[in-house]
């Protein structure tokens, strides 16, 4: 917790953002980076990391496809290295949430964009 400094008492700052809205502002600079193009990672000083991320599509061209297949409202996005197939990949799963209230999950290739992988009724 974050405290204001006097000399009677410790108070906690008035204003701040709870932890929750720490997490989520968080989230939103990881989302404004990658829809800005902008590659970038944190990954213990290891400089093939950003390499192997090379041809990762940028996450704006990602939400134009969704948003136009799948009318809603993007609750998370996430970019992972995963086993597909015979190798590893990297994927954009994605947390959607329909205009009838339903939650999808959907996976797509993060170089072609191509969908992998759909978890939820999609609505028609």
């Amino acid at each position: 917790m974050i405290a204001r400094e006097s000399s009677a008492k410790t108070k906690p700052l008035g204003g701040l953002p709870t932890r929750g809205g720490i997490y989520l502002a968080c989230v939103f600079v990881l989302i404004a980076g990658l829809v800005t193009g902008v590659p970038w990672a944190v990954a213990d000083e290891d400089e093939n990391f950003t390499n192997n991320m090379k041809g990762v599509a940028p996450l704006r061209s990602l939400l134009e496809q969704v948003h136009g297949a799948y009318p809603g409202q993007v609750l998370e996005v996430e970019l992972e290295r995963e086993e597909y197939g015979k190798g590893d990949v990297w994927v954009y799963e994605i947390k959607l949430l329909t205009r009838k209230g339903s939650v999808l999950k959907l996976e797509y290739d993060a170089i072609s964009l191509e969908l992998l992988k759909i978890k939820g009724r999609p609505e028609n």
